[in-house]
């Protein structure tokens, strides 16, 4: 017999993740490449990379799970302080704000994390060759479940 599951990433935090962004963000699209695709001027992807054990009891597992936002703004033209940096980081803020805000998400009163955080931005990531020409951030999101 098959062990029942759920996928607890998925249902508990990229999910409800992409739903903030969405409603916070109307009209820019999340989208969950593994590989880099062009996806117009601005768009985020959520790569997942890392899910560890924090305490195993004999009944339930606290869980740390971590994503990477990165945050694509194309670019055209010559560089402006106002225009290019400064929205990046405004944008940045907002996800920080929004995270912050929603740090111990329940929504509709169904737990889905606990301690959700943005720990670091990189305004300066390594970028491939298809990615050049766009202004990149990389925000890392880590949040607890309990399971």
């Amino acid at each position: 017999m098959a062990t029942p599951f759920t996928s607890v990433l998925k249902a508990n935090v990229i999910n409800p993740l992409e739903a903030l962004l969405k409603a916070e963000f109307k009209g820019i699209p999340v989208h969950h490449d593994p590989e880099f695709r062009r996806r117009g001027n601005f768009f985020i992807r959520l790569i997942p990379f890392a899910d560890e054990l924090e305490v195993q009891t004999t009944e339930d597992q606290l869980r740390n799970y971590a994503i990477l936002l990165r945050m694509y703004r194309l670019t055209k033209g010559r560089f402006n302080k106002s225009n290019n940096f400064e929205q990046l980081i405004n944008f940045s803020d907002r996800i920080k704000r929004l995270v912050n805000n929603n740090s111990n998400y329940k929504p509709s009163s169904t737990y889905k994390w606990n301690d959700g955080v943005i720990s670091s931005i990189n305004y300066d990531p390594n970028l491939d060759d298809e990615e050049v020409g766009y202004q990149v951030a990389d925000l890392t999101f880590n949040c607890n479940v309990l399971i």
